[in-house]
């Protein structure tokens, strides 16, 4: 009984070391990310590569990582183009539903500021 328990301590050991695959594409996010923050030049490049895996994973049919959607719609505001923000801020918040709040809360933000609006359209 004492060989047996080992052996099935042993073997779930073995098992629970064992690479699990990521459930997300996360494209190398994380150092687009970096780069980005470090040196500001590269925002177009992370905008450019969100941008292809979210469309990549879309045309696959797979789910496309949280909060993915919503970076790549803030890079979008960031340019002034408060549309393609808010299309990707629904995205996600269609997506993920523990993000409806937050998400909610910046489309409405989006909608009441003149400000933003108007620069959005040009």
């Amino acid at each position: 009984m004492r060989l047996h328990t080992i052996s099935l301590l042993a073997l779930l050991a073995l098992l629970s070391a064992c690479a699990v695959p990521n459930k997300y594409n996360w494209n190398d996010y994380d150092k687009g990310l970096y780069d980005a923050y470090k040196d500001p030049s590269q925002i177009k490049a992370l905008q450019q590569k969100l941008q292809a895996t979210v469309d990549l994973l879309e045309l696959q049919k797979q789910m496309v990582a949280p909060g993915m959607y919503a970076e790549l719609g803030t890079l979008y505001l960031q340019e002034g183009l408060t549309d393609k923000a808010k299309t990707y801020y629904l995205k996600e918040r269609d997506t993920w539903p523990e993000s409806r709040t937050l998400m909610d809360t910046l489309i409405k933000n989006l909608n009441n500021n003149p400000k933003v609006q108007e620069k959005g359209k040009s």
